[in-house]
């Protein structure tokens, strides 16, 4: 399944017979399950859905969103998502935002303060959030680019915020709440790790990444990379063995297509995985398509299917049925 005008995509999420997608900008789309058909819903700040969280001055770049089921009760869902206040310094606060309503007209209600935020290169880079719930009810916040790399860190789950010092939302060096999970490995100047995305099954804990350059359209070397741990908070081992704090993970999607056969998909990111209610697992990415020569980022869905050693891999000749 394709969908053009789509960039930095979180993972569908089901609500009735809806499911409901967000994107960079918090734009919004919706896939009707009864008429198999896609509508856009526009961006929700615009469309006045969602205050702007009161994070201070910001330049409007709302980016990269994660939405999940809200693990307290004050919403149905919950989206975290990214606000650039000076991208040049990696100024960046990461807020949320919960649901309420009947899908598939949400309304949303922004959280009171943020989360995290950075103030420079020193530190991870407050973007591309990526939340998950744990089987023991555990909320964690994962997030970061290029700078520190991709750190992860603990919510309380009752409120959305830091589990400890809530507070303190400024990272720093040998702070305990924040673990480093991966890193470029210092090939480069800059640290280009960025859109992580977490996933379990079977006990263990999937961590994609994405690694090179994004949003220059059929010109970007984005791929995404893979580890996994028996640990939340790692380490992350590439199917080699290699820990990706320290430059490891296997490729799962490279830049040009070749996992896919077919040189449309140039520069995969920002990976996203959903149960539907056939039974099956969906991975959905978003790419550059050398096809139509849309720079402006397009979603694709397929199929997700495991070895026999429990890694991950697309099943390119599958239909999509829903």
């Amino acid at each position: 399944m394709i969908r053009a005008k789509v960039h930095d995509p979180s993972n569908p999420v089901r609500m009735g017979d809806y499911l409901m997608l967000f994107a960079s900008a918090v734009n919004w789309h919706y896939f009707d399950l009864k008429t198999k058909s896609w509508t856009y819903g526009g961006e929700l700040y615009k469309a006045n859905k969602l205050s702007v969280p009161p994070s201070g001055p910001t330049d409007g770049r709302f980016w990269a969103p994660h939405v999940a089921p809200c693990p307290w009760s004050l919403g149905d869902l919950v989206i975290y998502h990214s606000d650039v206040t000076f991208e040049d310094n990696h100024e960046s606060k990461i807020s949320f935002a919960l649901s309420s309503g009947d899908p598939p007209n949400l309304i949303w209600t922004a959280s009171d303060s943020y989360v995290v935020e950075s103030r420079g290169y020193q530190m991870p880079f407050a973007i591309d959030p990526s939340v998950f719930e744990d089987d023991d009810g555990s909320f964690w916040l994962i997030y970061g680019s290029h700078a520190k790399g991709i750190v992860i860190v603990e919510l309380n789950p009752a409120t959305g915020y830091l589990k400890v010092d809530p507070e303190n939302k400024i990272w720093s060096p040998n702070d305990p709440r924040f673990t480093t999970i991966a890193n470029y490995g210092g090939k480069l100047d800059e640290n280009n790790v960025e859109a992580a995305y977490l996933y379990k099954r079977v006990g263990l804990y999937y961590l994609f990444v994405n690694w090179d350059v994004c949003c220059h359209g059929v010109e970007s070397s984005y791929n995404i990379r893979l580890g996994r741990s028996d640990s939340i908070t790692g380490p992350y081992l590439d199917r080699d063995g290699v820990d990706l704090a320290a430059g490891g993970g296997t490729i799962f999607l490279d830049a040009y297509g070749e996992i896919l056969c077919d040189e449309r998909f140039v520069g995969p990111g920002h990976a996203g995985i959903f149960r539907h209610t056939d039974g099956k697992e969906y991975f959905s990415h978003h790419f550059y398509d050398a096809k139509s020569g849309d720079d402006s980022g397009s979603l694709a869905i397929w199929v997700l299917e495991w070895d026999q050693d429990d890694w991950p891999r697309i099943e390119i000749n599958e239909e999509i049925l829903f």
